[in-house]
């Protein structure tokens, strides 16, 4: 019996002494080892300071060790120590069980190329074909249970290499309570805190090996987004960016394909601000509240359920050199030389006609589907600034709302949009239609109300030179839009439009329209002006713009309205008339007709209501045709006054003008007196001439001409009690007459003084 206890005494001493052997001589074999294959298990370059195995413990603690990067040149991890801690009493159920996981002070750098991490072969290693094999027959041989991980004190770097963009968190510290592998299936849970009080970032997980496919429950507390600001400057230039994000979200997707991510979940961002290169905010928010239903990267698919904005406050400038948003994506940057890539050198080859190269297969981007099912806009505002007009513009639209159901881009819409404008004015707009202008249809119907035009008034400088001192407006403007193709009409009420002088040395947009005159001319008595403008124009073009489209429409009405002053007087006021541009004239009557009366007298009724608007009548005629026509019109007098010698008392009658020129060119008695008189050699007009002299017919023309000039002016002073010196009647001068081709009458123009 004793000698059976000696025995054993003798073992177990072995034992212990070949345990302590193994713990003191195993630190070193396993720093060899792991040293020395670490290329070949993991695909890097692995250096160790020191390992302590404790094998009572089942523990080990790794110090300073250093992994680099696959092309083992970078640096990939490093740590200052590592401790494990495994229970080898669940090794014999083929269950690893480590209790702790502990590593401080460690570094780990990150990058991607845009399609790929440094880190995404590593889970191809861990994946053979004999390990799946191995899985398949027995699912459950071997599971796998992390507790206690905890990482302090680290520093996490990531790099964009493709768009150059680096982004680093310091002061990483990680707290997962457990992650366990079972038939192929990773499940995983872990709590982050963000340096510097950047919030709290909760993670439950799951990880298939097999399928390389995973799931995430990511829940955010508080977290500061100026984190991200990086990331965000690879899109858009901004120079800083602050809010707290929190949110709820499932993410499920494939480590084979790092694009192919699927989101759902909701998410509310507080105190948004972001402001530019030059330090500018250029928006700003109170809140966000967003429930996905579907985000998926790679297909660019955003489906939301909601979407709802607080307080969203916009900062719009316009300078020379750009916009608020051109700056903000970017679009003044200079142009890159691009390094010719092998898949660009072959398109190239095949573009050059080899027959040696297959064109490769290129898949083009998917574009972006968006829906909306709510969309809500309140309490918002945007602050408009534009310095690229003469003087500084800024405009403010407080009080902005915005609804919008089931919002898509690739098909109809329905987005109402309110306002408040300074001065209590107001602006609403309802629109109907699809986003894509150039191949879709959209109706778009806005409405202004009581907008005060001082506020305008560096635009209408810009726009005509004339500054503006006061009036409101009103607008009611119905645009459709076919196919890239605006058709509109702008309903533009005027009240009280009060101008500036004009300042001729700007080179205003539409300096040579008289705007001042215009728009007196355009007023009713009470000082209002309706217009109708019809819009139209190409959005496609690349010099279209909308608001030099309605301006050159504006300024053609005030044209049209300087050439034909009362007919924009007589639409002012309602008035029906065919035409107050010209007035017809017979330069065979001594008179006027009542038709001819019926016109003036409303132009004398106006020019009363307009008392410093000055008429301009200008007589125009054919002369070689009007000395024809007096020409014969004298011979027929002669025949009449010899056949009506008895009967004629003093001077001709109108009567006897009538029945003068109702004898006709082919009377029988009428030409036999001619015949006798002149001849027959030529026409009537041609022998008329003849007999009576052109010099001596012009004149007689001229002369009744001037004759209707006076008796205009006699009319309308002495008549209508127009001043004289507000009337000009005139005959264009002889070398006009004499190559003017249309009717004979005068035409009708005015002007006001412009101060």
């Amino acid at each position: 019996m004793r000698k059976s206890v000696k025995v054993l005494l003798v073992i177990a001493a072995c034992i212990v002494g070949l345990l302590l052997l193994l713990m003191l001589a195993g630190s070193p074999v396993v720093k060899y080892v792991a040293e020395r294959h670490s290329e070949e298990w993991i695909g890097r370059r692995v250096e160790i300071g020191s390992v302590l195995v404790n094998p009572f413990a089942g523990s080990v603690r790794i110090r300073n060790l250093h992994c680099t990067d696959a092309d083992t040149v970078g640096k990939f991890v490093r740590f200052d120590e590592l401790y494990a801690q495994i229970s080898l009493v669940r090794l014999i159920g083929r269950h690893v069980y480590l209790r702790h996981i502990h590593l401080t002070d460690f570094d780990v750098n990150l990058w991607s190329n845009d399609t790929c991490f440094n880190f995404s072969d590593l889970p191809q290693r861990f994946r053979s074909a004999d390990t799946a094999a191995v899985q398949d027959t027995t699912p459950s041989s071997w599971r796998v249970s992390l507790n206690d991980i905890r990482l302090r004190g680290g520093h996490l770097a990531y790099a964009d290499r493709k768009r150059e963009r680096d982004w680093a968190l310091e002061n990483v510290n990680l707290v997962v309570p457990g992650l366990s592998f079972g038939r192929g299936q990773t499940d995983a849970g872990l709590s982050l805190d963000l340096p510097d009080n950047g919030g709290n970032l909760r993670l439950r997980g799951a990880y298939n090996m097999q399928s390389n496919a995973y799931s995430l429950i990511l829940d955010l507390r508080a977290i500061d987004v100026a984190q991200a600001l990086p990331l965000v400057q690879d899109y858009v230039n901004v120079r800083s960016l602050n809010a707290l994000l929190d949110g709820h979200v499932l993410a499920h997707g494939s480590l084979d394909d790092i694009r192919n991510v699927s989101l759902q979940g909701s998410l509310s961002l507080d105190g948004l601000e972001i402001k530019d290169d030059e330090r500018q905010p250029v928006l700003t928010m109170n809140s966000m509240a967003v429930r996905v239903e579907d985000i998926n990267l790679k297909t660019m698919t955003m489906r939301f359920d909601t979407v709802l904005l607080d307080s969203l406050h916009v900062n719009f400038l316009r300078r020379k050199d750009g916009t608020t948003l051109s700056r903000l994506l970017g679009k003044e940057t200079e142009e890159t030389t691009e390094v010719e890539t092998p898949a660009d050198r072959e398109l190239r080859e095949v573009a050059d006609g080899s027959d040696s190269v297959v064109a490769p297969v290129i898949t083009p981007a998917p574009k972006l589907k968006l829906f909306v099912r709510t969309f809500r806009m309140d309490h918002s505002s945007v602050h408009y600034t534009d310095r690229t007009l003469f003087s500084r513009f800024e405009y403010d639209v407080t009080a902005l709302s915005a609804r919008a159901d089931n919002l898509t881009l690739s098909g109809d819409n329905h987005i109402m949009l309110r306002g408040n404008l300074p001065g209590g004015g107001s602006m609403m707009a309802n629109w109907r239609g699809a986003t894509d202008f150039e191949h879709g249809n959209s109706r778009i119907v806005m409405m202004l109300k009581n907008v005060q035009l001082k506020d305008l008034s560096p635009w209408v400088e810009y726009m005509f030179a004339n500054p503006v001192k006061g009036g409101t407006l009103s607008l009611n403007s119905d645009n459709t839009i076919r196919h890239g193709v605006i058709d509109a009409m702008e309903k533009i009420d005027l009240y009280d439009l009060k101008l500036g002088r004009k300042n001729n040395r700007l080179e205003a947009e539409m300096k040579g329209v008289p705007l001042k005159t215009a728009v007196d001319l355009l007023k009713d008595m009470n000082g209002k002006i309706a217009l109708e403008v019809p819009v139209t124009g190409d959005m496609r073009s690349p010099r279209f713009s909308l608001g030099k489209v309605i301006g050159r429409a504006i300024g053609n009405v005030l044209l049209k309205a300087t050439a034909a002053p009362f007919v924009a007087m007589a639409n002012a006021q309602n008035i029906r008339v065919d035409d107050l541009t010209r007035m017809p004239l017979d330069l065979l009557l001594p008179d006027f007709t009542l038709e001819q009366y019926a016109k003036l007298d409303l132009i004398a009724q106006m020019m009363k209501e307009r008392e410093d608007l000055q008429l301009t009548m200008t007589q125009r005629f054919n002369l070689q045709q009007a000395v024809e026509e007096r020409a014969v019109f004298n011979l027929k007098k002669a025949f009449y006054q010899q056949q009506q010698a008895d009967a004629l008392i003093g001077n001709l009658t109108l009567m006897d003008i009538e029945k003068i020129r109702a004898i006709k060119d082919n009377n029988g008695e009428f030409n036999a007196w001619v015949k006798a008189l002149v001849g027959t050699k030529g026409s009537l007009p041609t022998r008329a001439v003849a007999y009576y002299g052109t010099d001596s017919l012009e004149t007689e023309v001229l002369r009744y001409a001037d004759m209707h000039n006076r008796f205009l002016v006699r009319y309308l002073s002495k008549n209508q009690g127009i001043k004289e010196k507000r009337i000009t009647a005139q005959t264009a001068p002889r070398d006009e007459l004499a190559a003017y081709k249309g009717r004979s009458l005068y035409t009708i123009g005015a002007a006001l003084p412009e101060e």
